[in-house]
């Protein structure tokens, strides 16, 4: 016996359409693959299904049933919101949808808990509704592959010479910042063909994450604003290592500033503590805000800098292979659950992120860059070092075997 078929609304809109045309109930059931019966169903329940769909601006979309939520207050209340923000413009992701819903239930029930607003009550609440995902902007970028190969060899030549460990060679990458930024997709409404943004609170920070292969040490941030001294970090101790530049662009001097005062002091302190001697590699892109290879080396020349080959960033830099899209998502959740619990402000988004300061962003971008797991960013460099590359922590390994036959 074949499988029963499960007809969707917009389906069973379509065949009451055929119905009222004069359609023959036979060539209507083969046309779809359903049996007389099942239109002979639709046709009793006409009234309920055009009424259901007449009285909600949700499109039918792939839904089979009428089927109404447990808390139809909470349902109806949180959909109306999701479309006058959508009518606002304003993006909404799915972490922005639960985190009102959980908000919306507090109010209705006075109940702090017994609801969560699972990925399953998600899934369920947009199928009802027939809420899709639609990319706001987006691009591409080029790469040079071949240029890939030749690279790794003499990466891996730099590192035999200088017998570096993996826990010695890092990598850094800066990536500009909207701090009061919305998310880059959104949900929408069936009826919605394309998802035009609002305009974008234009505050810019940009920001740095640097760490090495080993994935045990991750240096500060370093934040660059567009102020030299921001009054919302008076008589505040930053967790980020921060400058200002009129454009809040990493400019040459600001990061050999970076080079000499933070990576060099920092990473001779870490490497010596793992008893490690204090030479380290820094891997960059090939940009114009960096400083020469000259330039960027230590006076005793054991800390120095190589350069990516042009164009491969997207393909073998580490903190591009998701470890700056791990910080952006997590900023992103932590500033909208913040945005959305704002009492003052939360029914209006664009209000609430104004509110949001400089201070703000600095702690939340430094607990998401704390927040990045080792193993993340230690898989990050699988596509420059290779694994039959044999770099082992040699020193470390011949500590442990001395403690080992001397315990």
């Amino acid at each position: 016996m074949a499988p029963r078929k499960h007809v969707t609304l917009d389906q069973k809109i379509e065949i009451i359409k055929l119905m009222e045309n004069g359609q023959n109930y036979g060539m209507i059931a083969e046309k779809y693959g359903i049996g007389k019966s099942t239109i002979g169903d639709i046709k009793k329940n006409k009234e309920k299904i055009m009424k259901f769909v007449s009285t909600t601006e949700r499109g039918p979309g792939t839904r089979k049933t009428l089927k109404e939520p447990e808390n139809l207050v909470l349902e109806n209340a949180l959909f109306i919101w999701f479309m006058q923000q959508r009518r606002r413009h304003i993006p909404i992701s799915g972490e922005i949808i639960c985190e009102k819903a959980r908000l919306f239930h507090r109010e209705i029930t006075k109940q702090e808990d017994g609801f969560t607003a699972s990925r399953g009550w998600l899934d369920n609440f947009k199928h009802r509704h027939g809420i899709r995902r639609l990319k706001i902007t987006g691009e591409k970028l080029s790469c040079d592959e071949a240029s890939i190969e030749p690279f790794r060899n003499e990466l891996q030549r730099v590192i035999n010479e200088n017998n570096l460990d993996l826990e010695q060679i890092y990598n850094a990458d800066e990536f500009g910042l909207f701090w009061g930024m919305l998310p880059e997709h959104t949900l929408t409404s069936s009826h919605e063909k394309n998802a035009p943004g609002i305009k974008m609170i234009k505050a810019r920070i940009t920001f740095m994450p640097c760490a090495n292969a080993s994935g045990t040490h991750k240096l500060p941030l370093l934040v660059i604003g567009t102020a030299q001294k921001p009054r919302a970090f008076k008589s505040v101790n930053l967790p980020v290592y921060y400058r200002g530049q009129k454009n809040a662009w990493a400019t040459r001097v600001l990061f050999l500033d970076w080079f000499q005062k933070q990576f060099v002091p920092v990473v001779r302190e870490h490497l010596l503590n793992v008893n490690l001697p204090p030479k380290a590699l820094l891997l960059l892109d090939n940009c114009p805000g960096h400083p020469s290879a000259e330039e960027l080396r230590s006076d005793d020349g054991n800390i120095f800098a190589m350069f990516l080959p042009p164009n491969t960033t997207a393909l073998i830099q580490p903190m591009d292979q998701n470890v700056i899209q791990n910080i952006k998502l997590n900023y992103r959740k932590s500033l909208l659950v913040n945005v959305l619990a704002d009492p003052v402000h939360g029914e209006n988004l664009i209000d609430a992120l104004k509110a949001i300061n400089l201070k703000d962003a600095v702690f939340s971008l430094a607990n998401c860059w704390k927040l990045v797991p080792p193993m993340l960013i230690k898989k990050s460099w699988k596509h420059l070092i290779l694994s039959k590359q044999k770099i082992k922590s040699t020193k470390l390994l011949k500590l442990m075997t001395f403690n080992f036959l001397h315990s």
